[in-house]
C-alpha cells in the first residue's frame, strides 16, 4: 500500500496510522503459519490503549509461527479517502490490506460497538454476514479472513450480533486464542474447507460458531445443529499475566496514556445490577511480587510519567496498600503519579490515599450507586452512609478536595425518594465534612440498563421514567452548591437495552442502523442522527415498543407474583442461555428474590461461598492474596528542579515522524528521557516537566533537518555521552545530530532564533497546463521584485489582521526543475524552491504557504505545495 500517499498532513492527527510504536518488533511475514490482525472498532486513541487488546497482541506475537498485527476504525477523513481510492483498511504495522490476514479479531466491549464493526468489515472489503464468505479453503487467495468477536458484550449474549462472525471467543483470551491458532494452521496446512475449519474451531473449549446452532422449537434459545457439540458453551477463564501489559508505547496521546497492569481479575461483591461482577468469577489476584516487577520494569522500558493498577474493584486487592507503599517507595525519585480506577469507598484509608498521585495528584472516584441504605441493599452493593462519610473525609484529610461519585436512577426497586436520597447524600457529605473544608462533588448519574447473566435480566426499564426522574434530580440539586450533576442521554442506554438482550433477529437492524448513519464518529458528534439511524432501523423491522415478551416488568411486577409464579418466569429460556458463564440461573433467580426482600448476599471472597455455581474444576476458585506487611512509607519527594548544566541539541525529523504533532513530539521526548535515565532537572508547581525547550514547531506533516532543542540538568554531563545515551532511545526518523553545552543563565533557545531555510516543490493542480522554467523564474523575479507582500489572516480572536511580510525574505531561489534538467521555454512538471526567512521575537516567519499563495497569484494559476522541509534554523551568532 502506498501509505505515504494515503495519509498525509491533510488527514487528521496521522501520526495514529503510522504504527511503529515502541515495543512493536519486525515480523517475518512469510514464515508465519498463521496471521491474525487483533481489530478494535474505536478510534487508535481508544484501542490502542485498552489493556486487553495489549496483551492479547503481544501473547499471540510470543506464539512460534503465528503473527498479530493491528487495525483500528479510521476517522471519518481517511475512510473517505479509502473509498474514493477503492482501497482496504490496512493493519498499522505491516500496512497490509486487512484482507490479506488469516483471522480478524474484534473486540466487541460495548452493545452498539456492532455498528463500528460493521464499518471496519466494509472498509475491509469483507462480506458483513459470514454466510456470504464462501467455503473456500483459508489458504486461498480469494478466501475472506475468519472473522470473529471477543469481549465482555460477546460472551454475555453474542446472538444480536451472530450472523455478523465466523466464530465468537467466549470468556478470556490469553490461552484461548493461542489454541485456535494452532487449529487454524493445521486447517491451512491440511487445505480444509471453511466449513471443515469451523467445524474444528466448534470443539475448541470457549469457541462458539453460530453457523453450527440454531434457533430451538420456542424460536428462543438456540441448540445445536449437528451432533456431538456441546449444548452449553463453557467461557474460558485465564490467570492474569502482567507482565505482558507493557507491549506497545503510542506516539500520540491516547485517552488511557499510562502504564497499565492487571492486579486482581474478577469481582464477587455480587452487585446485582452489574455484569462484568458476574461474567469474571472467580475473583483471581495476582502476586504482589508480579505487580511491583511490571510496573518497576515497565516504567523502565516505556518511559511513562503515570501508572495504573487495574481491577473492578481495586480495593479489594488486599495486597494493593502494601504493592502502592512499595512502588512509592522504590519510584519515590522519579516523577511518577499512580492511578486507580473507582474505588470501594469502605476500604479507603490512609495507605491508599498515601500511594495515589505522585508528583501531583489524581482524581478520586468513588461508586455508591444508590441514593438511600435500602435501594443499596436492593442492589447488594453492601455499602452505609457511614461508610461514604468515612472514605470522603480520608480523602480530604489528605489533601483531596474534589471527589467523583456515580450514581445510577432507574434502578430496580426505585422510588421517587431514591432519586432525591441522592441529592440529600451530596448534602449530607458537604455537612459532615464541612469542618475539613471545602468539598466540590462532580456527579455522574447512569440510567440503569439490565443485562443479561444479571439477577435483574428481567427487569423492565422505562425510558420516560428516565426522564421524569432525571428532571427530579435536577430539580433537586440546584439547591446544592460545590455539587455538579451530569447526566447520561437517556437515548444512548434505550438502544443499548435494545440491542443487549436482543436475539437473531436483530442483525438486520444492526445493519440497517449502521447504513443509516450510527456508528463512525456519530456518537462524539452526532448523538441525535446515531439515535434517528436506530430507531428508524427499529421501526422499519417491526420492533418498535417492547417486543421482548420475556420481560418481568416493573418491580411492583416482580412483587406481585407469587414464589412459584416467579419461578416459572424465572426458568423460560432466553436467547443467551446457551451461554455458560459458570453462574447458575436458578442461582440468578434466587438472587432477584433475595434483593425483593433487601437481602445482602456478602461477597465470598471474603465471607462465606454464596453458591453461585462458578466454583469448580472448569472455572477454578477464588484466588484471594492475604496483604503482605505494609512497608514504612518513604516521605514524598519533589522532583530535583537544580540547574546545572544546558546542553543545546541540533536535530532532525523526517520520514514518517514528520507527521506527529508538536506536542506529540514534546511528549516522545520526555519519555524518551526517562528511558534513558538522564539526570534531567524538572520545572516546579502542580505538573513538574523536564526542562526541555524546542525552538520552533514544526508546521505537522513537514520534515525538519535542522532542528533545535535545549534540555537542562541537575548535574554537569559530557554533551557527546547525553547524545548517544538519548539517541538510543529514539525512534527511526529522529537523530540528534550534534550537541554542545551552553551557559545555564544565557538567553534561552527561543531569544537566539534569527531565521529559517526552507525547500518545497510547487506543481500545478492537476489538469491545469504545465508552465515553463521562464515562466517559474519570471514569477520567483517578480515576487523579489515586489516592495511588499500582504497577508491577509486572523488573530486567535477570529479578527481580521493584515501584515506586510516582504522584510521577512531575505532570499528565494529556485533549485531546479522537478525532473532534473530542462530546456529553456519547455514546459516541466514543476519546481524545487528555496528560501531563507527571518524569524522575529514572537517566533513569526514566512511559510511556503504564504510563498505558495502569492506565486500562485503571479502565475494566475493554482498550485500544489508538496515534499516541504525544514532545511535549518538560523541562530544568533555569540
Amino acid at each position: 500500500m502506498a501509505f505515504d500517499q494515503l495519509v498525509d498532513a491533510s488527514i487528521n492527527r496521522p501520526a495514529r496510522y503510522m504504527g511503529y510504536e515502541l515495543g512493536v518488533e519486525p515480523r517475518d511475514w512469510e514464515a508465519a503459519r498463521v496471521r491474525w490482525a487483533l481489530t478494535y472498532p474505536e478510534i487508535y486513541e481508544v484501542g490502542s490503549s485498552n489493556l486487553g487488546h495489549i496483551i492479547l497482541y503481544s501473547i499471540l506475537n510470543a506464539v512460534p509461527g503465528q503473527l498479530c498485527d493491528r487495525a483500528y476504525l479510521p476517522a471519518a477523513d481517511l475512510s473517505e479517502r479509502l473509498k474514493e481510492r477503492n482501497q482496504a483498511l490496512f493493519a498499522v504495522e505491516s500496512r497490509r490490506p486487512l484482507p490479506a490476514f488469516d483471522i480478524l479479531g474484534f473486540s466487541l466491549s460495548y452493545e452498539l460497538g456492532a455498528t463500528n464493526i460493521l464499518a471496519m468489515l466494509d472498509l475491509a472489503k469483507v462480506p458483513l454476514y459470514a454466510a456470504d464468505r464462501g467455503d473456500l479453503p483459508l489458504s486461498h487467495p480469494e478466501s475472506p479472513p475468519l472473522i470473529f468477536a471477543g469481549g465482555p458484550t460477546a460472551t454475555s449474549n453474542p446472538e444480536p450480533y451472530a450472523a455478523f462472525f465466523d466464530f465468537i471467543a467466549l470468556g478470556d483470551g490469553e490461552e484461548l486464542l493461542p489454541e485456535i491458532g494452532l487449529v487454524v494452521a493445521e486447517a491451512k496446512a491440511a487445505g480444509l474447507s471453511r466449513t471443515d475449519l469451523l467445524r474444528d474451531l466448534a470443539f475448541v473449549p470457549g469457541v462458539y460458531v453460530p453457523s453450527l446452532y440454531g434457533p430451538d422449537q420456542q424460536g428462543i434459545s438456540v441448540e445445536p445443529r449437528e451432533p456431538g457439540l456441546p449444548a452449553r458453551l463453557l467461557r474460558r477463564v485465564a490467570t492474569p499475566m502482567p507482565h505482558y501489559a507493557m507491549g506497545l508505547v503510542p506516539h500520540v496521546e491516547t485517552v488511557h496514556d499510562r502504564l497499565t497492569v492487571e492486579i486482581r481479575r474478577g469481582c464477587t461483591r455480587g452487585c446485582r445490577f452489574c455484569q462484568p461482577g458476574m461474567l469474571t468469577r472467580p475473583a483471581r489476584d495476582v502476586e504482589p511480587e508480579a505487580v511491583i516487577e511490571a510496573i518497576e520494569t515497565g516504567m523502565q522500558r516505556t518511559g511513562y510519567s503515570d501508572f495504573s493498577l487495574l481491577s473492578l474493584s481495586c480495593s479489594d486487592y488486599l495486597a494493593l496498600p502494601a504493592v502502592g507503599v512499595e512502588l512509592r517507595n522504590r519510584l519515590a525519585d522519579r516523577n511518577v503519579t499512580l492511578q486507580l480506577p473507582s474505588q470501594r469507598v469502605d476500604r479507603f484509608d490512609d495507605d491508599i490515599a498515601h500511594i495515589l498521585g505522585g508528583s501531583r495528584q489524581s482524581g478520586l472516584t468513588f461508586a455508591p450507586e444508590a441514593g438511600t441504605q435500602r435501594l443499596r441493599d436492593i442492589v447488594n452493593k453492601g455499602l452505609t452512609d457511614t461508610d461514604l462519610v468515612d472514605g470522603i473525609r480520608t480523602a480530604m484529610q489528605n489533601g483531596y478536595r474534589k471527589v467523583k461519585l456515580y450514581f445510577m436512577i432507574g434502578l430496580p426497586g426505585e422510588t421517587d425518594a431514591d432519586v432525591l436520597g441522592i441529592a440529600e447524600t451530596c448534602r449530607m457529605l458537604l455537612d459532615r465534612c464541612r469542618d475539613l473544608g471545602r468539598l466540590n462533588l462532580n456527579i455522574t448519574i447512569s440510567n440503569f440498563t439490565p443485562k443479561p447473566h444479571t439477577p435483574f435480566q428481567w427487569h423492565s426499564v422505562s425510558t420516560v421514567e428516565f426522564l421524569r426522574r432525571q428532571q427530579l434530580l435536577r430539580e433537586a440539586g440546584k439547591r446544592l452548591r460545590g455539587v455538579r450533576f451530569n447526566f447520561t442521554d437517556v437515548r444512548l442506554s434505550a438502544m443499548e437495552d435494545f440491542v443487549g438482550r436482543g436475539d437473531r433477529s436483530l442483525a438486520p437492524v444492526i445493519e440497517a442502523a449502521w447504513r443509516a448513519g450510527a456508528g463512525m464518529d456519530a456518537w462524539f458528534e452526532s448523538l441525535d442522527r446515531t439515535y434517528e439511524a436506530w430507531t428508524g432501523a427499529i421501526a422499519a423491522a417491526g420492533l418498535e415498543g417492547r417486543y421482548r415478551a420475556l420481560e418481568l416488568g416493573g418491580w411492583g411486577r416482580a412483587n406481585a407474583l407469587s414464589e412459584e409464579g416467579l419461578d416459572a418466569f424465572c426458568s423460560q429460556p432466553l436467547p443467551w442461555d446457551h451461554i455458560d458463564t459458570g453462574i447458575d440461573k436458578r442461582w440468578l433467580a434466587e438472587d432477584l428474590k433475595r434483593a425483593l426482600d433487601a437481602a445482602v448476599v456478602p461477597d465470598c471472597s471474603f465471607e462465606g461461598c454464596s453458591s453461585c455455581g462458578v466454583c469448580g474444576p472448569d472455572l477454578g476458585h477464588n484466588v484471594v492474596i492475604p496483604s503482605p506487611e505494609i512497608p514504612v512509607q518513604k516521605p514524598r519527594q519533589a522532583p530535583p528542579s537544580d540547574r546545572v548544566c544546558r546542553i543545546r541539541f541540533r536535530f532532525s525529523k523526517t520520514g514518517a515522524m514528520a507527521l506527529l504533532s508538536h506536542l506529540d513530539l514534546v511528549r516522545l521526548f520526555e519519555r524518551a528521557l526517562r528511558r534513558a535515565e538522564l539526570p534531567v532537572s524538572f520545572t516546579g508547581g502542580f505538573h513538574p516537566l523536564p526542562r526541555l525547550q524546542l525552538a520552533l514547531a514544526l508546521p505537522l506533516g513537514v520534515q525538519g533537518e535542522g532542528e533545535w532543542l535545549d534540555l537542562e540538568f541537575i548535574e554537569q554531563v559530557e554533551a557527546l555521552q547525553v547524545l548517544k545515551r538519548w539517541q538510543q532511545t529514539l525512534p527511526p526518523g529522529l537523530l540528534l545530530i550534534e550537541a554542545y553545552e551552553v551557559p545555564v543563565s544565557g538567553p534561552s533557545l527561543s531569544q537566539q532564533l534569527e531565521a529559517a531555510r526552507w525547500s518545497f516543490e510547487l506543481k500545478p493542480q492537476a489538469g491545469d497546463p504545465s508552465l515553463s522554467l521562464d515562466q517559474w523564474k519570471q514569477a520567483v523575479d517578480d515576487l523579489l521584485a515586489r516592495d511588499t507582500l500582504v497577508w491577509d489572516d486572523t488573530d486567535k480572536k477570529g479578527r481580521p489582521r493584515q501584515r506586510d511580510c516582504r522584510p521577512a525574505l531575505e532570499t528565494l531561489e529556485m533549485v531546479a526543475p522537478i525532473e532534473g534538467a530542462a530546456v529553456t521555454g519547455e514546459p516541466v512538471e514543476g519546481v524545487r524552491l528555496e528560501f531563507f526567512a527571518q524569524i522575529d521575537h514572537q517566533g513569526r516567519s514566512l511559510k511556503p504557504a504564504q510563498l505558495k499563495h502569492w506565486l500562485s497569484e503571479a502565475l494566475m494559476q493554482s498550485l500544489h505545495l508538496h515534499n516541504v522541509r525544514r532545511l535549518e534554523l538560523r541562530l544568533v551568532r555569540c
